[in-house]
């Protein structure tokens, strides 16, 4: 896989686009990646009073030789997804210790400085906050950030787009600033896109609950009349110079269930109201329909894990209903059943 390649399925990824396997694959060398990280860090604790800043990893750069790079990471692993990404790894990027993981130092005297990166390259950069959360940037994002998070909060500045891997810390919120638009989470994954000459700010959320908000210069005031609350396939659009924000469901809403549960939702003549309350348990997406009137309706079918709308309009289409999306919820439609079984 070139590195181009690998780009691309990292926006789909971030996008709800990738297929399950793809996912899988980004998963697990999500996960690679951080205990990669830990095991820097572990070895590091003993030597140097700057282990607590993880900083820059700058992963993404230009392949070098493969047989180097065996040398200078020994990667294990025993599960077949595992193997891929690690074979990924070492065809696109070059892990060097000494310039791949830029270290800042924290002042002596513990007062906070901020740091600022700018993505200048055409590709994704990565960067390891000092929570261990991390963020990927897309080419021309810049952001601002603490060389230490404080006990309070967790506070970011974002330009252009990024994907957030935030760490859980119930106790210390993180905040994304983009603009006019504030996004605080404890820990999930999201996508801020906040471009500087364009007119709407997106927030999508991908696990985990995030609370959105604007004018972040009055947040204290009067946050609870102003929050919108995003869970797992849902976004918020703002427009910055009508100064509205509207809630909607994303494009390609992705299943939040583990597959193994999903395979088991199988439906023998089963009330059509069943069925519904299976998907949005499946999605984590509210469909509202009438219980009474779909409950005589019967249908045999199985739930799938990829593509909501499309499961839909196959069962719309037997039973003669049909749907549409409003706002942040799909609204079911119709009289009733074409054919109704006993």
């Amino acid at each position: 896989m070139q590195q181009k390649d690998f780009q691309n399925l990292l926006r789909k990824y971030r996008k709800g686009e990738a297929s399950s396997e793809e996912k899988k694959m980004i998963d697990t060398w999500y996960a690679s990646l951080e205990n990669d990280i830990d095991q820097q860090d572990t070895a590091e604790e003993s030597t140097s009073e700057d282990f607590g800043w993880r900083n820059i990893y700058a992963h993404v750069k230009k392949s070098r030789n493969k047989t180097k790079h065996q040398k200078l990471l020994p990667w294990y692993s025993a599960g077949i997804a595992a193997s891929l990404v690690i074979m990924i790894v070492f065809l696109i990027f070059s892990i060097d210790k000494d310039s791949d993981l830029i270290r800042i130092s924290k002042a002596n005297d513990e007062t906070l400085t901020w740091k600022d990166f700018v993505n200048t390259t055409e590709l994704t950069q990565i960067i390891v906050l000092p929570d261990s959360s991390k963020v990927a940037i897309e080419p021309g994002g810049k952001l601002k950030f603490s060389s230490v998070f404080n006990t309070t909060k967790r506070e970011v500045y974002l330009e252009g787009e990024a994907f957030f891997q935030v760490t859980h810390d119930a106790k210390i919120p993180f905040l994304v600033y983009a603009n006019e638009v504030t996004t605080k989470v404890l820990g999930t994954s999201f996508i801020v896109k906040a471009i500087k000459n364009e007119q709407k700010i997106t927030v999508v959320v991908k696990t985990g609950k995030v609370s959105v908000f604007t004018n972040r210069e009055k947040e204290e005031k009067s946050l609870a009349t102003r929050e919108v609350i995003l869970t797992p396939n849902q976004q918020i659009i703002y427009d910055k110079k009508e100064k509205e924000i509207s809630k909607i469901l994303v494009k390609n809403p992705e299943a939040i269930l583990p597959e193994e549960e999903i395979r088991r939702m199988r439906f023998e003549e089963a009330p059509v109201s069943e069925i519904f309350k299976a998907l949005e348990k499946v999605y984590g997406v509210e469909i509202e329909f009438d219980e009474d009137l779909f409950s005589s309706c019967r249908l045999t079918t199985v739930i799938s894990k990829d593509d909501l709308y499309g499961r839909l309009d196959i069962i719309c289409s037997v039973i003669g209903i049909s749907y549409a999306l409003e706002e942040d919820r799909i609204v079911i439609s119709g009289s009733g059943c074409k054919v109704k079984m006993p």
